[in-house]
């Protein structure tokens, strides 16, 4: 057996080869692992051992040794065309044109179209509210899909550019709500809220204020990352790291508490979004980001399971 450490952007992993294939590799620092051939298991620990003593000697590696955690492989999609081996992920979407698929989502068009929806039923009231300089909630929607289309058209330059992949309006449950952008990447899940704002943004450890009135983005984020969690965990059959942001678009100020919400990533524009993502540990193999893709871009992925008929 032979083994080859990989080390860049901070982290570090031990690969273990037999005869030019990969038995499994190993993390020291976070403890995290994956074996791919499990009866190879002691011979892989053992060098893993080795070589972490010799990174130890030259100084490349040190603290103290952390608990081995297993990542999950997770389940891939069998595809039934010809050529293909049963567990091979298949990186396009379906070749229909008639099946749906959300990365065929623009961003902003949930917002658009319920601002079109509800500027339909109020014509009047619409028309006169935008006469008075008075703010209805067809505007708002209107509003906020031009700030999801300013995130989501850097988004897809970035995902281009870093491999990433990224979904936009995805509808969730049957009541017509939506995730502004979900991101897939080496990072893991990452669901975007997109605001849209000329005030000033005040953001706090347990709240946040938009032009000084009290607003509940926070908790809402939180919520949207919980419901993607378990709606992928689902799809997939396996834990999933799904993290949340609230991005502001055209904030005149920006004030940042204690380091705001830990679970939440409240940040002041998109560029700052792009440094954060760049900034992300790597928690996934690329096959996993492959199938939870293929998982989040079908609808159903994201529906609520209908209850059977008593």
């Amino acid at each position: 057996m032979t083994t080859r450490v990989w080390q860049r952007y901070g982290q570090l992993r031990i690969y273990v080869l037999a005869a030019g294939l990969e038995v499994g590799w190993s993390d020291p620092r976070s403890g995290r692992f994956v074996l791919k051939r499990p009866e190879l298991e002691e011979a892989f620990w053992a060098e893993v051992q080795a070589e972490c003593q010799r990174l130890r000697r030259d100084g490349r590696l040190a603290g103290p040794a952390v608990p081995p955690v297993p990542v999950p492989e997770l389940p891939r999609r069998e595809r039934a065309a010809s050529g293909r081996r049963p567990d091979d992920v298949p990186a396009a979407g379906p070749d229909d044109q008639n099946v749906a698929d959300l990365a065929r989502n623009k961003p902003g068009a949930a917002a658009s179209a319920r601002g079109r929806e509800l500027r339909r039923e109020h014509a009047l009231l619409t028309t006169a509210a935008d006469l008075l300089g008075i703010r209805t909630a067809a505007r708002s929607f209107a509003i906020g899909a031009r700030g999801e289309r300013v995130a989501g058209r850097k988004l897809e330059r970035w995902a281009a550019r870093y491999g990433w992949q990224v979904l936009h309006a995805v509808p969730v449950g049957q009541h017509g709500t939506d995730i502004d952008h979900v991101v897939i990447a080496g990072f893991g899940v990452v669901t975007i809220n997109t605001k849209v704002t000329g005030t000033a943004v005040w953001v706090g450890e347990y709240g946040m204020t938009v032009g000084g009135i009290k607003v509940d983005y926070v908790r809402k984020s939180r919520a949207e990352a919980d419901r993607a969690r378990r709606l992928l965990a689902r799809a997939v059959g396996a834990t999933v790291p799904v993290q949340s942001a609230v991005v502001f678009v055209g904030a005149r100020r920006f004030t940042v508490v204690r380091g705001g919400p830990p679970d939440v990533a409240v940040l002041r524009s998109p560029a700052a979004l792009r440094r954060w993502l760049r900034q992300r540990p790597a928690v996934l193999e690329p096959g996993q980001v492959d199938v939870l893709y293929q998982a989040a871009r079908r609808p159903e992925t994201w529906q609520a399971r209908p209850q059977r008929p008593r």
